[in-house]
């Protein structure tokens, strides 16, 4: 049983735990997430610590972390490790390796292309074209000129989150069509962050 679990033991249904990791210093995806936390909510969302840049030590620090929680993965607690792929092919067997371990430890990887801007933009327009972080800051900058790393750009998404998780789901279908992985480099671009939006809006 978690510590949350333990916590809220009293209530008639405890709240499930919604591990997150992000790689790196980069805190544009802590800042993002922090906007669903609420006493209202019927789950905690925890923080992995830590600043790995690497994807398979990303995924060994969420496996701590969720020992450390007592977490129930295989229950209704969720584990989600979240990272970009870049635009280095080299970084394909990173992140294939950061995969299957942690499909066999039940965490979920989250992947955008090639940033987490990606995830950003398609609140405001849907493209299939391949681009550099560089290129998606600049169409995101069109939409939302104030636009910087590690900025609160929450409220301006807010009442477009339904339009981008579809678009994401649209952007999924056209990889896999063309035979990319989602997983790899050559998927870009795409975003697997609606996967968190839908469980952390799931009514349990």
């Amino acid at each position: 049983m978690s510590k949350d679990r333990k916590r809220n033991r009293k209530n008639l249904k405890p709240k499930r735990v919604i591990l997150l990791a992000y790689e790196g210093e980069n805190k544009t995806e802590r800042y993002y997430f922090e906007n669903f936390k609420g006493a209202d909510k019927n789950y905690v969302i925890k923080i992995v610590p830590g600043n790995e840049t690497d994807p398979v030590n990303l995924v060994k620090q969420t496996i701590q972390k969720a020992k450390e929680l007592e977490l129930d993965l295989k229950g209704e607690d969720r584990a989600f490790c979240v990272f970009d792929t870049d635009v280095d092919p080299q970084k394909n067997l990173q992140i294939l390796s950061a995969v299957a371990l942690a499909n066999s430890k039940k965490i979920t990887v989250i992947t955008s292309s090639p940033c987490i801007e990606t995830w950003f933009l398609i609140h405001f327009e849907y493209t299939t074209s391949v681009m550099t972080s560089e290129d998606v800051i600049r169409k995101l900058k069109h939409h939302y000129p104030s636009y910087k790393k590690n900025c609160n750009i929450y409220p301006i998404l807010e009442d477009k989150i339904s339009i981008a998780c579809n678009r994401a789901k649209q952007l999924e279908t056209y990889q896999k069509s063309n035979g990319r992985n989602l997983e790899t480099v050559e998927a870009n671009p795409h975003s697997d962050i609606y996967q968190i939006i839908e469980e952390l809006e799931k009514t349990l």
